[in-house]
């Protein structure tokens, strides 16, 4: 191509000028000739000329965008209206709805172009609305209201026009479109359920968009279904094998399901990663996770030290290797790193694991400081209330103490560990009730965990009820035999029963458990 515009433009321009003897053109041919030849003023004052005697849409729509290339905004706007008006008294077909979309597009354009985006959604709002009233079957209005909403973080509106226009007769591309965003918000409002839904529409829509598929597994991610993320992140990689962020994900699925051969499995896939792309942090970062987890603490603190080579910036990195160095005993160095972590980016997580640090170190005072820094820069971070509840509870607190586990409960309330200090606590202050149905809910949820009988043992003991504190202290050892703490615990409740043989017995295999503990 010879790409020689300006002699082109002007051989249009003397076509244009020529309007004499062989050529002949419509008035409509002369101003798309001046338009594209930039005579602005000249094409605005053709069609206007003709929109007075044809007042069609496409007339108004043509004009509108000639006006909008003069760059006449103002004058534009009113022009699209006007073209949006007939519309709306139009026989409603293909073309008619060609032109509404287009003319709605164009709108926004206008908008845009006058500045203040806040007001420009806003009035886009309003010509949508208008739009709308004129025809309710209109799925491209519903679309770009929703669109709009989402600009102004109107979400929930945003939410209703996307469910309209699901329910209209839209085209498969908008439907796409509609899932995607529409699973966004959810995503933002972390209602991951009803985001998972609309992604994995989205991908029955677009099976071969390996980006659909990764959205659907970190939404089982967010909902602990790690086998369905696991099997999302698979297709995925089915799709494009060097997809890093669907090998890392699949890998940190896998340490989600908590045994030895996950834990292999996702080793291999954040090893695959690394393969593909070595400076990749995300893999480093959960590779060194993955390490830690098998209990091999150096050879995670090496990667997390790769990790910040890499990037000195990457405040995730310092927390791994932070946590790395309390596992090895290094409290000084752990305390290095989440300060480094921290005057990168500050959060409540940072602070909240500074202040586990700190109660290693023994600073219970200033590990409080920081729990509470925590509380306050995020009101909702449950883990903060759970720590410094813990502290309440070390110090005889136990109001506070059983506060604290009450709000740390409020944002996390399927924590076990929380459910079962506050049993313990309600125990101590004699409120039974409460206590009695904290241990209930906890043994619903983990039934095979020994100590959570070993406690409720105690708070039957409290109430007398030692058949009860008995039954309990059997069941414990059943799940955990070699417990020297629960032998006597239970020879304590024989006692009280008047099994005073078997109790005996119990002292004796405390005694004999607590020599072996002591010999190894």
């Amino acid at each position: 191509m010879m790409k020689c515009y300006d002699l082109a433009k002007f051989t249009i321009y003397q076509v244009a000028e020529m309007d004499k003897g062989l050529i002949k053109l419509s008035p409509i041919q002369q101003a798309l000739i001046y338009s594209f030849c930039e005579n602005h003023d000249k094409a605005v004052e053709v069609l206007d000329g003709i929109s007075w005697n044809r007042p069609e849409m496409t007339m108004y729509a043509l004009l509108a965008k000639v006006q909008m290339k003069a760059k006449r905004t103002k004058e534009a706007v009113k022009m699209l209206k006007k073209a949006l008006d007939v519309i709306s008294h139009s026989d409603k077909g293909p073309n008619t709805t060609a032109i509404s979309a287009d003319c709605l597009y164009n709108l926004g354009l206008c908008y845009m172009e006058e500045g203040n985006l806040q007001m420009t959604y806003k009035l886009a709002i309003t010509d949508l609305t208008t739009a709308i009233s004129m025809d309710k079957n209109s799925y491209i209005a519903f679309y770009n209201r929703a669109l709009c909403y989402t600009k102004i973080r109107e979400l929930q509106m945003a939410l209703a026009d996307y469910g309209i226009v699901l329910l209209l007769d839209a085209t498969e591309t908008v439907k796409l479109n509609t899932f995607l965003n529409r699973g966004l918000i959810y995503v933002e409002l972390d209602q991951y359920g009803f985001a998972l839904e609309d992604f994995k529409q989205a991908a029955l829509i677009s099976q071969t968009n390996e980006s659909l598929c990764h959205a659907t597994a970190m939404c089982h991610h967010r909902i602990n279904e790690f086998e369905e993320a696991v099997n999302f992140f698979t297709w995925a990689l089915k799709i494009n094998p060097c997809f890093l962020d669907a090998y890392v994900g699949r890998g940190n699925s896998y340490m989600e399901c908590g045994h030895d051969e996950a834990t292999k499995q996702a080793q291999k896939d954040f090893l695959k990663a690394l393969h593909i792309n070595p400076a990749y942090i995300k893999a480093r970062i959960s590779f060194g996770y993955n390490l830690q987890a098998q209990g091999k603490f150096q050879k995670a603190w090496n990667h997390f030290t790769i990790a910040i080579d890499i990037d000195p910036k990457n405040y995730l990195a310092y927390e791994g290797r932070a946590v790395v160095c309390l596992q090895m005993g290094n409290n000084f160095a752990a305390m290095q790193d989440i300060n480094a972590a921290m005057k990168i980016n500050t959060t409540a997580e940072f602070l909240t694991n500074r202040g586990v640090i700190h109660e290693f170190m023994g600073h219970k005072q200033n590990a409080m400081k920081d729990y509470q820094d925590a509380i306050y820069l995020n009101p909702k971070y449950s883990l903060a209330y759970f720590n410094a509840g813990n502290i309440y509870f070390h110090h005889r607190q136990f109001s506070q103490a059983s506060d604290y586990f009450s709000k740390a409960l409020k944002f996390d309330p399927e924590n076990e560990y929380i459910l079962m200090n506050r049993a313990i606590t309600n125990t101590i202050l004699k409120k039974y009730k409460e206590a009695k149905e904290d241990f209930a809910n906890v043994i619903e949820s983990c039934p095979f965990w020994a100590a959570v009988y070993f406690n409720r043992a105690h708070f039957y003991y409290c109430l007398k009820q030692y058949e009860l504190a008995e039954e309990d202290l059997n069941k414990a050892l059943s799940l955990k035999p070699n417990d020297a703490l629960v032998y006597k615990f239970r020879a304590k409740v024989r006692c009280k029963i008047g099994l005073i043989e078997e109790a005996m017995a119990d002292y004796n295999q405390a005694l004999a458990l607590e020599d072996h503990d002591s010999v190894i």
